[in-house]
């Protein structure tokens, strides 16, 4: 489970030390390292054949509809069955998955471009400081309008109501929920029909505060989750009124509904949101559960489930909001697929150790150790994201009902899911805790059942699936997830013949691909060619690099490369970045990526980066805001032009 080495990004062999095994044991809850795994799940391909001891028993499958299957084992349908002996003396879940995931015709034998945004960073005339779930519609709708056929948003997950700077979508605090802050509350008053609220939001004091929110230039987040959770509050103790005086309504079932298949899960969410402002509010330092009195550690504990029941209102809250995020972005995948467009979504590596599902489900979740990355040429220390890994033994044990639950989450709404860091299903950077990343180690996970169980719901949930494969890659993984029919991400800044450092030409791209220039944790387009962030040594001649990849794919004429390179010369400015991105983006149409992935700030040749790793408050990371309101996109027209180029080559 631990591996013993490791081979770095220069090819030297690490060892891993026995005090970080040691640790890493121990944070598992194991005193030896077991490797052969549990025999809680049996996963299998559809149409294989059984292990031979289950095969040579008498077995009987009980299929996940009820029904008994009868005759060849290996005809068994796709899903989650139970295997049970004859005599009834042992039971294990049977898995069949499909052999690949799901890829929509289109990506199957044509080619599509989506158009990416972080959805916090929308402006719009109607918005109250930060982009929210109806945003995200119009987005879609426009980006449709304009060829694309998906919309790529970051991370979706709940973050931290109580203390709304932790604003990082990759550190959430539970990975099954929603962040509340994108919930529009002017629409969710005239759903309720509160005809209170919406006479409060028109007050002209409040009137005031969300134009100051709306044109600050980078999101106050706290003071739009001040604001939108006192209305919300209101909101919601008029809706709860109703629902008591009036349970039989279509809204009072809905959210009873809701209720009853949220369950466990978003009880504790809600529960735990609820003890988080109560302590937060007693002390600002107090930032997660860790931090509790012992006897709130627990989400078993008796002092727990005394506070639930003295602050059953606030707990109801808590699930308000959920339920109005989860309608509410429905509505907008709803919209965006009516427009001809699919919402592409972000699935974080981890959640924050000190949060909501780390709490909540203490078993599964390891939380005295780290994910991270070993030292590699941009972080000679290596990195520690901070983020609790899942239990690769609590995984098999349960039947990998966590990660099941995780991807049905993630894929409810979206036509495609990236994935992150998706080496993480073969092997995860783990880090004792109060260790360096230097001394981590990697831990082994269960790949191919795990793969197995992405492949099988993606297929139910028609969701085609992107791996965020960069970095320290495994030999043959990549390989792997192409034979599973997942795509791989590409980026232009990475895809070099390392021989010369030249840039690879599109038809070196692999099919099964994203294509894109960059990532969040890059400089934008414009930032990069004129040095908006830290240069490396090596950042002058790869501008001509550049040039000459683009005008070897005919992305860009001999005038255009002169005009390109005599900018370079000069450091790169920003007076060539219209023509850069026209040639950039005819370049990655160009590409055999079956997905090429457009950033909405490399269409408005922004300079500004979303966020730079290993900082924390030298950048305004999460939370810049796009250069153009929702309302001035199509006017201002180069997102028209960016269309044209994608869906014309």
């Amino acid at each position: 489970m631990i591996e013993p080495y490791y081979c770095d990004y220069w090819g030297t062999r690490i060892e891993t030390p026995e005090p970080t095994r040691r640790a890493l044991l121990a944070a598992l809850g194991a005193v030896h390292d077991d490797t052969a795994g549990s025999t809680a799940a049996l996963v299998v391909r559809k149409g294989e054949q059984l292990p031979r001891e289950i095969c040579a028993e008498e077995w009987s499958v009980e299929l996940e509809d009820g029904s008994n299957h009868t005759g060849d084992l290996a005809r068994l349908p796709l899903g989650y069955h139970a295997l049970r002996s004859r005599d009834g003396s042992l039971v294990r879940s049977l898995i069949v998955t499909p052999q690949q995931c799901y890829l929509p015709p289109r990506l199957r034998t044509g080619k599509a471009w989506a158009l990416s945004t972080q959805l916090y960073a929308l402006r719009s005339q109607r918005n109250w400081g930060v982009g929210d779930f109806t945003d995200l519609a119009e987005f879609a709708k426009i980006a449709a309008s304009n060829g694309a056929r998906a919309v790529g948003v970051n991370p979706l997950h709940e973050l931290h109501p109580s203390n709304p700077a932790a604003a990082s979508p990759y550190s959430p605090s539970s990975r099954l929920f929603l962040n509340v802050i994108y919930i529009d509350v002017q629409h969710a008053a005239e759903r309720d029909d509160s005809r209170a609220t919406l006479a409060e939001i028109a007050e002209s004091s409040l009137q005031d505060r969300i134009a100051s929110l709306r044109h600050s230039e980078l999101v106050d987040y706290a003071g739009v989750a001040r604001l939108k959770l006192d209305i919300l509050t209101r909101l919601h103790r008029r809706t709860r009124e109703k629902f008591v005086a009036r349970p039989t309504t279509r809204r009072a079932q809905a959210f009873a509904r809701f209720c009853r298949r949220g369950g466990e899960p978003l009880e504790r969410l809600a529960v735990y949101e609820m003890i988080a402002e109560s302590f937060r509010a007693r002390n600002p330092a107090c930032y997660g559960w860790l931090d509790w009195p012992a006897e709130y550690r627990s989400p078993d504990a008796p002092a727990v489930a005394a506070l639930a029941r003295k602050n059953r209102e606030r707990v109801d809250f808590y699930v308000y909001l959920q339920w109005l995020a989860q309608e509410q972005l429905a509505s907008s995948a709803a919209q965006a697929r009516r427009a001809g467009c699919v919402l592409y979504g972000d699935l974080a590596v981890g959640v924050e150790r000190n949060g909501a599902a780390a709490w909540s489900d203490q078993s599964t979740v390891v939380t005295d150790a780290s994910l991270g990355a070993p030292p590699d040429p941009l972080n000679t220390y290596g990195q520690n994201w901070g983020l609790a890994p899942l239990s690769p033994r609590a995984l098999t044990e349960s039947a990998y009902r966590p990660w099941t639950a995780l991807l049905r989450a993630n894929m409810r709404h979206a036509g495609i899911l990236r994935v992150d860091h998706v080496m993480s299903l073969r092997r995860a950077f783990w880090i004792p805790r109060g260790a360096a990343a230097t001394q981590g180690a990697y831990v082994r996970y269960p790949l191919d059942d795990m793969l197995g169980i992405l492949a099988l719901e993606s297929l139910r949930n028609r969701c085609a699936v992107v791996g965020e494969d960069l970095g320290t890659v495994p030999e043959g993984f990549r390989d792997r997830m192409q034979s599973a029919r997942a795509l791989s991400s590409r980026l232009f800044y990475f895809e070099r013949d390392w021989n010369d450092a030249s840039f690879l030409p599109p038809a070196r791209y692999p099919r099964l691909a994203a294509a894109s220039i960059g990532t969040h944790d890059l400089p934008t387009l414009a930032g990069w060619w004129t040095g908006d962030r830290s240069e490396h040594e090596d950042r002058w001649h790869d501008r001509f690099l550049f040039v000459d990849a683009l005008e070897r794919a005919g992305a860009l004429d001999a005038s255009g490369a002169a005009r390109l390179r005599a900018d370079a010369s000069r450091g790169g400015t920003l007076a060539v970045i219209a023509e850069l991105a026209s040639a950039a983006h005819r370049f990655l149409a160009d590409t055999s990526a079956a997905l090429v992935v457009v950033a909405i700030e490399d269409v408005l040749n922004e300079t500004g980066a979303i966020n730079v790793p290993g900082t924390v408050d030298e950048h305004p990371n999460w939370r810049r805001k796009r250069s153009l309101g929702l309302e001035n996109i199509e006017a201002d027209g180069r997102l028209s032009h960016t269309g044209k180029t994608m869906v014309g080559r």
